[in-house]
């Protein structure tokens, strides 16, 4: 199984929002936000092996999920730390230095709302990786410079110069800036000096006001596409979320990075448009920060170096729904007073929040030959469909039926229309308001191939969804 992890750093940064305030920058921000900072993070800073911490102050989490390759397998990328920072490390092979079986549990939950059901995974691997693994990324930073970005310009550079620091020696960093236009600061480097060298003797070029949040991230995905795909590849979000001026639009940057196998993070200030940046990491796999203070910006950069440095890989072939799951990791240590357990979830269906009117997905649901009536394997698919249309209770989808071009049109049409037509019924049978559904037969007179094989015309025989209203 290939270990292509890609990731991407957008390192997008916070527009003030306020002109009339007294400070401005990483002051205003800690002054007016740390009161909603009830709960102190915790950041990644060092490591230290199992017998040596005390295992009740342990922490468990999921920092990122790759499920590029399902449904074939799933990757989890698990962070055990303790509540000084410290991932504690000798838990799996090849570090392990005793018998004991760490990672107990692998569950999955699949659907939302309809249908909600558990699955034990019987079999998974897990793998510890550190420092000495050596694995090398290619990194892209792109920074927000609109609005009042000037006003913390100063912290942004001694930010991104932590940073690259922080790189080894075959990593490879890019550097990008954007308001509302994008401007590539430094292209693709190695070696860490130049990568500041270049960056300082540009840093404070190009300010502007306007944001255009997603065709940034959009043309820094761009960037990894004459990159080594065998390379795992980061894109770092830092921003509000605020976009103002984009003609990109936030699934088009979200089907990009799935398509390139990218996990974005995004790391804000304060006030932010939270959806937006939490979209893109959930959907790609990645994970979200905020940061207050100059001192928590330092510490979120290192965080993440850090995690993508040393990690339990958990890698497993999960169970078949293309929808909505729920991940379950189960971690117990001996002598500690409660199982540990660290959630992730993933979505792999075709109805997403940010669907268009009129976007066409096609399910494979299978008929008795020469009938209307859905073989028992296919019911799988409309439990997929009525939950995703429950989770998003304005979706109204019409569903399409098509054949080949075996039989007369007339025929054709009508067989279409009794499949088209008990789909709809199956929906309907499972809780969704048929004002929210209609179907329509098509016969053969839509075909997606020539109908002159087998091959072709069993992927004319086909069930569409269309989405009407969202």
């Amino acid at each position: 199984m290939k270990r292509i992890l890609f990731f991407a750093i957008i390192f997008l940064v916070f527009s003030c929002k306020s002109s009339h305030v007294p400070k401005s920058g990483f002051d205003f921000q800690k002054e007016t936000y740390s009161a909603d900072t009830t709960v102190k993070e915790i950041y990644i800073v060092d490591t230290k092996p199992i017998d040596s911490i005390d295992v009740n102050k342990l922490i468990y989490d999921i920092f990122r999920i790759d499920y590029s390759m399902y449904p074939d397998s799933i990757k989890l990328y698990g962070r055990p730390y303790d509540s000084l920072g410290n991932f504690v490390t000798q838990m799996a092979y090849p570090y392990r230095t005793s018998d004991i079986e760490y990672f107990k549990l692998i569950d999955e939950r699949i659907g939302k709302v309809y249908n909600v059901r558990d699955t034990n995974i019987k079999e998974f691997n897990v793998r510890e990786y550190g420092i000495g693994d050596s694995i090398a990324f290619n990194i892209q930073l792109t920074i927000d410079y609109s609005g009042s970005i000037s006003q913390m310009i100063d912290i942004i550079i001694e930010g991104t110069e932590v940073f690259v620091s922080l790189k080894y020696p075959n990593d490879r960093i890019g550097i990008n800036s954007f308001n509302d236009k994008f401007d590539v600061k430094v292209p693709f480097s190695s070696n860490m000096q130049n990568i500041i060298d270049i960056y300082k003797s540009k840093a404070k070029q190009n300010m502007g006001l306007f944001s255009g949040f997603f065709d940034a991230a959009y043309k820094s995905l761009k960037l990894f596409e004459d990159t080594d795909s065998t390379t795992p590849r980061i894109l770092v979000l830092f921003s509000d979320g605020d976009d103002n001026y984009s003609k990109s639009e936030i699934n088009e940057v979200i089907e990009l990075a799935q398509e390139l196998n990218v996990n974005i993070f995004t790391i804000a200030f304060g006030y932010s448009i939270d959806e937006n940046l939490e979209n893109l990491t959930k959907h790609t796999g990645g994970r979200s920060y905020k940061a207050y203070s100059k001192e928590e910006l330092i510490a979120v950069f290192r965080d993440i170096y850090n995690s993508l440095r040393n990690y339990y890989l958990i890698s497993y072939k999960p169970p078949k729904y293309w929808g909505y799951h729920k991940v379950f990791s189960t971690l117990d240590i001996p002598k500690r007073d409660s199982v540990m357990i660290a959630e992730a979830e993933y979505n792999t269906g075709d109805i997403t929040p940010w669907s268009d009117l009129s976007d066409i997905f096609e399910r494979p649901i299978r008929f008795e030959f020469d009938k209307a009536e859905i073989l028992p394997e296919s019911m799988y698919i409309l439990d997929e469909i009525t939950d995703a249309m429950m989770v998003i209770p304005n979706l109204r989808l019409e569903v399409q039926g098509h054949t080949d071009n075996r039989g007369t049109q007339e025929y054709n049409l009508n067989l279409s229309n009794m499949r088209a037509k008990a789909v709809y019924d199956g929906l309907v049978s499972r809780g969704i308001e048929e004002r929210r559904l209609r179907w329509r037969g098509f016969g053969m007179n839509r075909p997606v191939a020539p109908n002159d094989t087998e091959e072709n015309q069993s992927k004319n025989r086909r069930t569409e969804f269309v989405i009407i209203a969202k």
